[in-house]
């Protein structure tokens, strides 16, 4: 006996977002194209990691999602939760198990975008102004799907990198250029020619005697540290927001950024594998893709207003969009991971220690001694600690460690915030 197969109705379909965005007809066709599935309760209907194209909506039942960190959630079929795509985000954030007997849907990304292609469309702009948004839960599933809708069809607002960087970045690539031209470039920014005189007579970098010239400067740093210098000073100007709302949320991501950076700067000199202005960039550029969100949550009020739903936005796509942002800067691709594998505390792979090993690693000492550090793992668990060669560090070893380094570390945040 064959099944019997069942296909949702437009009634059901207009419960879920995007597909509210649909037409009458677009409703029908889309309908007739796909069935309702079935699951019975302990079922894995979708797998962690997993990256086939496709969108799973709950229909009837009960889900429980169990991400990458552990966290559990449960969704519902009447919460506000299920009215979007259950774990979008390719690939998989979750593992996804039926609770109960459940019903569900999957819809083919292609088949769903050659419909909302079909019509105008919608853009986030327009969904995020729209003023029957008044639960912070649903309002965080919309931002989240906008951003992942505009991920996937490039219509990412990406942030810009600021023009001096871009164009000391173009002059490096030039085999003509020398000190005087870098420095022709640098100094149509008088806020970063002063940060980079500055750094060139720290202690970190000075010599016998001090430098009174952006081309002296550029001569005692190198035309490589100073182009990543360039690119460090630039970002700062990325770390801003126009609401009231989110500016404490900039404020912070930039002071942690900044002390990510330090730290990262500080363990390369101390670890003797990697470049140190290198490690710097990687540390200052790991959360870059909060940067887009905090922007995105302009325009959901109720996210914006709401800690914990935001931190949750930024947790699922600050790897996914700050890789985009990076692409679409032309930067090189162990940067790239170091803003995809950040987070990922537990990470494994077959290689030396990278980049991304040691902005782990460094972003696990600020949080030595805070509540935060009650929700990670410890230093000995941390296969990036092994492979960065720094010995059998504990909490109270590397405290030794920051407590010698103190003032290097200071040094480095002083010129990123000078």
């Amino acid at each position: 006996m064959s099944e019997i197969v069942v296909h949702p109705t437009p009634e059901i379909l207009k419960r879920f977002h995007p597909l509210d965005q649909l037409n009458d007809i677009q409703l029908e066709l889309l309908g007739r194209s796909i069935q309702i599935h079935s699951a019975g309760r302990g079922l894995k209907i979708l797998e962690q990691g997993d990256i086939t194209p496709f969108s799973l909506y709950l229909i009837k039942g009960k889900l429980r999602l169990l991400s990458t960190d552990g966290r559990v959630t449960e969704i519902l079929d009447d919460s506000p939760q299920a009215q979007s795509p259950i774990a979008n985000l390719i690939p998989r954030r979750y593992t996804v198990e039926a609770m109960s007997p459940t019903d569900y849907l999957v819809i083919e990304n292609s088949l769903l975008e050659g419909l909302l292609n079909d019509d105008e469309g919608f853009t986030a702009t327009e969904l995020g102004s729209d003023s029957q948004i008044i639960d912070p839960i649903l309002a965080e599933s919309r931002m989240t799907q906008v951003l992942l809708d505009d991920l996937n069809t490039n219509r990412l607002v990406l942030p810009s990198l600021p023009d001096v960087a871009v164009r000391v970045g173009r002059a490096m690539r030039d085999e003509t250029t020398n000190a005087r031209k870098l420095a022709n470039i640098v100094q149509t920014d008088p806020a970063i020619t002063t940060k980079l005189v500055r750094a060139a007579n720290s202690p970190l970098y000075a010599g016998v005697t001090p430098v009174d010239s952006c081309a002296a400067a550029i001569v005692r740093l190198g035309a490589d540290t100073t182009h990543k210098l360039v690119l460090t000073f630039a970002l700062r100007e990325l770390f801003n927001t126009h609401s009231s709302v989110l500016k404490e949320q900039m404020r912070r991501l930039w002071e942690h950024s900044v002390k990510v950076s330090a730290i990262s700067y500080v363990l390369a000199k101390i670890s003797g594998r990697f470049n140190a202005e290198h490690a710097l960039l990687a540390g200052l550029l790991h959360d870059i893709g909060n940067v887009a969100i905090l922007s995105y949550a302009e325009n959901y009020t109720e996210v914006a207003n709401d800690n914990e739903k935001l931190a949750q936005v930024m947790h699922d796509l600050r790897g996914p969009i700050g890789s985009e942002i990076l692409r679409s800067w032309g930067f090189i691709d162990d940067l790239i991971l170091v803003t995809e594998e950040a987070e990922n505390w537990l990470r494994e792979h077959g290689g030396e220690g990278d980049y991304a090993d040691l902005v782990i690693v460094s972003q696990l000492h600020t949080y030595i001694g805070s509540d935060e550090m009650k929700h990670l793992p410890t230093l000995d668990q941390v296969p990036a600690v092994k492979r960065l060669n720094l010995g059998e560090l504990t909490p109270k070893l590397s405290l030794k460690i920051l407590d010698k380094a103190e003032e290097k570390i200071a040094r480095a945040k002083q010129m990123l915030t000078a």
